[in-house]
């Protein structure tokens, strides 16, 4: 069999009869893709803006807590009484908010009112404040995270009638961390928890 010639080869392609699609078809054909289409580009352009979004949203959260902990002492993270950086923490419980007077000095309030505090002192100003307490009880506790010195002090002022004492020692800088409740503000019970939830962070 011979082969054949281009000129024979042409004229067989050109037999074949040929399809073409009308204007209405291929608008048609061209809807449909962009419908298959459509779903998926949508949730590739969803995903990054959702993800920066809830980054952003994060970090403002963050940065916000830390401005209001920073300024009231207020306990934003994870329940201490301290923002990160802070020489102690506590754990008020929900049962006082914290404000910050000093690196050195907090006060508990309830309602308003002054409910106690903690304030860091010298061995010698924690003798001096024992000295002017009416004592009726003075000890060593344990189960404490430090050694501590507890008094119990029954005073008779428009703060408080009883007053409990807690001076922790830090044994790394020798100083005393004295954490106080009033008694009529913050009951014995919830004093003792709390107390057990100090830390101090040098």
């Amino acid at each position: 069999m011979r082969p054949l010639t281009n000129e024979e080869i042409q004229k067989e392609l050109n037999s074949f009869p040929r399809l073409s699609l009308n204007h209405a078809a291929k608008v048609r054909i061209g809807a449909s893709l962009n419908r298959a289409d459509s779903p998926l580009r949508k949730r590739i352009i969803f995903f990054p803006a959702a993800l920066s979004f809830a980054v952003l949203a994060f970090l403002f959260i963050g940065l916000s807590a830390f401005v209001v902990s920073s300024i009231t002492g207020n306990g934003l993270f994870f329940g201490l009484g301290s923002a990160p950086g802070e020489k102690f923490s506590i754990d008020p419980m929900d049962k006082f908010t914290i404000e910050r007077i000093s690196d050195d000095i907090v006060e508990f309030y309830v309602n308003g009112r002054k409910a106690g505090g903690i304030e860091v002192m010298t061995e010698k100003e924690m003798h001096k404040n024992i000295a002017k307490q009416n004592r009726f009880e003075d000890t060593a506790r344990p189960g404490f995270q430090y050694p501590v010195r507890f008094t119990l002090d029954h005073q008779k002022t428009d703060e408080a009638m009883q007053i409990r004492h807690y001076f922790f020692l830090s044994e790394k800088s020798k100083l005393r961390y004295h954490v106080y409740f009033y008694y009529n503000k913050i009951d014995h019970s919830d004093a003792e928890k709390i107390a057990r939830t100090f830390r101090i962070n040098e």
